[in-house]
Order: C-alpha cells, then structure tokens, then sequence
C-alpha cells in the first residue's frame, strides 16, 4: 500500500507491481495504490498507472491510516470511475463499527466507480445484506464483496450458515475469491470456500467468473 507523501516510493512500487504483472505471462494482473491524502499527485498517479493498463487500485483504510468517510477519499473514488479503475478496500477495521455504512454512502455518492470490498467486513458482516437492500432501491449496484479471511474463519463453525445465507442473499454474482495470504494460504482459503456448501456454479462464479468479468480480464 502506498504511504502518505512518499510519492517515489508510491511510483516506485506500483511500477514493479506492472513489471511483475507484465512478465507473469498472464498469470497474474497488477493492483496499484495511491494514498487519498496525497491529493493531486494521488490522482496524477491514478491517471499515469492506468495509461500504464491497471484496473485496480488498492486502498487499506487501516495501513494508510484514513478515515472511509474522509472527503479526500471520495475525491480518489470519483476518479477511478472516470478512469475505469476498480477499488478493492480492507473493509474491516475493528475499531469503526460505522465504515460498512460509510462504505455504503461511498458507494451511493460515486455510482460509476466500482468497489470491492476485502473481507466481507469480517465480523459486522450481517451489515452486508444492507447493499441487497439498497440495490433493490437503484443504489449502491457497483459493489462487489472478496470471501478472504471471512471464509476461512467461519467455515465449519456454528456461524457457517448464516454466513452462506448472506453471500446467497446479495447474490453470488457479486462475490470473489480472497486468501488474505500470509494470514491464510490461498489452498487453505479455496478449501475453506468449498467447505462452506457452495454448489459447483456458485464455486465457478466465486472463484473466477465475477472477478474476471468485473476487471474485464
């Protein structure tokens, strides 16, 4: 992630994130990161990396250190719209039990920038089944949610079903595959996954088709 005012090492950083991505022959696809504080040289960075061909921007509230509901944010997620970026965020902070509806204000005032969010919210992930609610409102339709961490800490527990109940509730087609490696391996977070009771298409669109239909790869 990147850090605030470390604008080199931010260039730097995204720069061999592309390299490695280009030379991976496919099998990997870049994430870039810009800090929101860093203003106009943030969004100066978002347009460089996309001409550059990135579709994705990594933004973590609690390793940068930033407030969801801060206006340099929305300003960072207005223009990843523009530029067709999607924004995978951290969206569990233990200490903000408000962000899930900061994140769905975010979403409902920047409708053309697509948003991911890691972790499904972890332990406030009742929360989630409020975005099916708005969907069905007109807002809030440019929210997808990751299974990393989450699927692996619930799997086989007493909280598995109401879990699955949720995912199934918003909708599959708007959930990925995550590990949150080197908390879970990506074979423990894929075993966990299958654990859960997903049917095989539900596996299929989890896994893979969601993600490559919402990056366009």
């Amino acid at each position: 992630m990147a850090r605030k005012g470390e604008l080199e090492r931010t260039r730097r950083q995204n720069d061999e994130v592309m390299k490695t991505a280009a030379d991976s022959g496919g099998r990997f696809y870049p994430v870039v990161s810009v800090h929101p504080a860093d203003g106009a040289a943030a969004l100066a960075e978002l347009d460089r990396v996309a001409k550059l061909g990135a579709r994705e921007v990594k933004l973590h509230p609690n390793t940068q250190n930033f407030d969801v509901s801060d206006p340099d944010v929305g300003i960072v997620v207005e223009k990843c719209g523009e530029l067709g970026l999607a924004i995978l965020f951290d969206s569990y902070k233990p200490w903000d039990a408000s962000e899930m509806c900061k994140f769905m204000l975010l979403a409902v005032e920047h409708p053309k920038t697509k948003m991911v969010l890691a972790h499904m919210g972890f332990s406030y992930f009742r929360e989630v089944v409020a975005f099916e609610l708005i969907r069905r409102m007109g807002m809030a339709d440019n929210v997808w949610f990751d299974l990393s961490a989450i699927a692996a800490t619930y799997a086989g527990s007493p909280i598995q079903a109401e879990l699955v109940w949720t995912v199934r509730k918003v909708g599959t087609d708007r959930f990925l595959f995550g590990s949150d490696w080197p908390v879970y391996t990506p074979g423990e977070a894929k075993a966990a996954v299958r654990r859960l009771g997903f049917t095989y298409a539900e596996q299929k669109q989890i896994f893979h088709d969601n993600a490559a239909q919402l990056l366009g790869y």
